[in-house]
């Protein structure tokens, strides 16, 4: 196999695993406050109508303070905090509450060969927390029209009077978000 393929077939089971776990987890403490955990990632490089951050991780509390970690197209990491203004935190709201997004939960794994999109969220619920991990492989199985809408949602978000975010950034991004593949566990793979 190319190492290519190896990944593909890699994110694929991590995927499928992720969607497998965690699904009607009961709330923490520290839940009660969070609004929302998103991530969009897109694999796409240039031309597949690609707008805005190619990856964008953004949690939000009820009150609407934010804090935001995304890759701009020129590679660089911005990490950036704030409070969403109230027209944007209903807005948010309001998509988060949609019927057809809170029975989503996943879309089957599929192998990857040119490009693909991945919402991720965690949503605390009333009585569990709903997280949701859905793709759009190589272009052929677009987002449910909810999904779709908060993903333009995080697309077009345009952060106002923000501050640079210090500290810890472990907790911004959803778990189950696909992060990067750390160099030494890349050694670890065969020649072939």
């Amino acid at each position: 196999m190319r190492p290519s393929t190896k990944f593909v077939l890699i994110a694929s089971v991590f995927l499928a695993s992720a969607l497998a776990c965690g699904q009607g987890q009961p709330q923490s403490a520290e839940s009660t406050s969070l609004l929302a955990r998103l991530s969009f990632t897109s694999t796409w490089i240039g031309g597949h109508d690609q707008e805005g951050f190619p990856q964008i991780c953004l949690s939000v509390d009820r009150t609407g303070y934010y804090r935001m970690r995304r890759l701009t197209t020129k590679g660089e990491t911005e990490l950036l905090q704030g409070t969403l203004p109230p027209s944007e935190l209903g807005k948010l709201e309001k998509l988060l509450g949609d019927s057809e997004f809170r029975r989503l939960s996943g879309s089957p794994a599929s192998l990857l060969r040119k490009g693909a999109e991945t919402l991720v969220a965690e949503v605390p619920r009333e009585e569990s927390i709903q997280r949701i991990i859905m793709s759009d492989i190589d272009g052929e199985s677009p987002l449910p029209r909810s999904a779709g809408k908060i993903v333009r949602w995080l697309q077009r978000f345009k952060p106002e009077g923000t501050q640079p975010l210090e500290g810890s950034t472990q907790d911004i991004c959803p778990s189950g978000a696909l992060r990067p593949l750390q160099p030494a566990t890349a050694a670890l793979e065969p020649i072939s």
